[in-house]
């Protein structure tokens, strides 16, 4: 029973907060992983990638049921992301990132002292850029994702909603299905290099499965400009880890895996 209740919970805590934010989850699921089961780091975010692709799916429907995703939007951006994960984590194998990572992680502090200042209004209709700059978007976004190992969400929610003028919530639902295919992707990757602890999977998706409904539900029940201060604050969070954490590994060797973070 405790080989299923503590990856449940795990999950749990972890879906929830992705259903919350728009994220993966993997923030949370990785250190816990690694931390409290023993995981080794590359084990860990291959059972985490694999973990988000049922979270991402059950948060990504609760938000599209709300009216609150942008179908259209979330594929252009997924196609410049797949690609872009692995561009940034072939990247990361030949270059160290630590210096980079925190100059980012400064540019996220920013970023959120800057929703809190001001938090968006979205009085008018979104802004959405041409196609063509989405798909861009999603490249650089899956690159930056690779290389720092963040998660994509972190990266695409705040230029969403400060540069497209997309409300809060439309945001995250875009994220969480653009996480999707860059989850399956990766979570295949690792697989093939047998970082996937697939005894773990039962529990932690059924948890994080609950977890997402969870998050989601409380999410659509939070006025938007309370959702981009709660946002804000998660990403002053993501922002310190960033610059005072250590560097998470985003591939297990020069020759072997090219998986993204699902953060």
């Amino acid at each position: 029973m405790r080989t299923i209740a503590v990856p449940f919970l795990f999950g749990l805590m972890a879906g929830a907060l992705g259903g919350l934010m728009g994220v993966g989850g993997g923030i949370l699921l990785v250190p816990l992983l690694v931390h409290m089961l023993g995981l080794g780091q590359h084990e860990a975010q291959g059972t985490s990638l694999a973990f988000v692709t049922a979270t991402a799916l059950v948060a990504a429907a609760l938000y599209f049921h709300q009216g609150h995703l942008d179908v259209a939007l979330a594929l252009h951006l997924a196609l410049g992301a797949v690609l872009g994960v692995f561009l940034g984590a072939a990247i990361a194998r030949r270059t160290t990132a630590r210096r980079l990572r925190q100059a980012f992680g400064i540019l996220v502090l920013l970023t959120a002292a800057r929703i809190l200042i001001q938090v968006p209004s979205h009085a008018g209709p979104p802004a959405p850029w041409p196609v063509a700059v989405n798909i861009l978007l999603g490249l650089a976004v899956g690159i930056l994702a690779g290389l720092l190992g963040v998660g994509g969400g972190t990266i695409l929610v705040p230029v969403l909603v400060l540069g497209e003028r997309y409300p809060q919530h439309v945001a995250q639902g875009v994220s969480l299905l653009m996480i999707l295919p860059t989850g399956i992707v990766g979570a295949w990757s690792h697989l093939r290099h047998g970082h996937v602890v697939r005894a773990l999977l039962p529990g932690l998706m059924a948890g994080g499965s609950v977890g997402a409904m969870l998050g989601a539900f409380l999410a659509n029940r939070i006025e938007a400009p309370a959702l981009s201060r709660l946002f804000a604050v998660f990403l002053l969070l993501v922002g310190a880890q960033m610059i005072f954490g250590r560097r998470r590994d985003t591939v297990a060797s020069p020759e072997k895996d090219q998986g993204g973070s699902p953060t």
